[in-house]
């Protein structure tokens, strides 16, 4: 049986005992926008690549784009944590670690509360 090889990512979060995320996260009703990772309480960590190799995210049409995407997190109250692809390492991954552990985005779980107390 094969084993799965981790990310760098992956194997740190583990070696910090990180609480589960969720993978490719879907965020947005409409658009195919997804999330590298997700907490349930309203974290979400985008890992940048090519940051020095002008990759998509890094020229004009995928700069714009990744800044709608980072709205619309903004405007449905979720955190956004980005980490540098080349710099994958506790310095980064600490502060993302200490926000889920201290309950996430107040306001993302607030907004949920109002969806799911809402009258149909």
């Amino acid at each position: 049986m094969a084993v799965a090889k981790l990310s760098k990512f992956e194997f740190l979060w583990k070696v910090m005992n990180g609480p589960a995320l969720v993978p490719e996260y879907r965020f947005h009703p409409t658009r195919k926008w997804r999330l590298d990772w997700f907490h349930e309480s309203g974290v979400a960590i985008e890992i940048e690549g090519s940051i020095w190799t002008k990759g998509r995210h890094t020229r004009g049409g995928g700069f714009l784009a990744d800044m709608q995407k980072y709205n619309a997190l903004a405007e449905r109250g979720i955190l956004l944590f980005r980490v540098p692809a080349h710099q994958i390492n506790l310095q980064w991954l600490a502060p993302i670690y200490d926000t889920i552990q201290r309950g996430g985005s107040k306001t993302y779980r607030e907004l949920q509360t109002e969806i799911q107390n809402a009258s149909v």
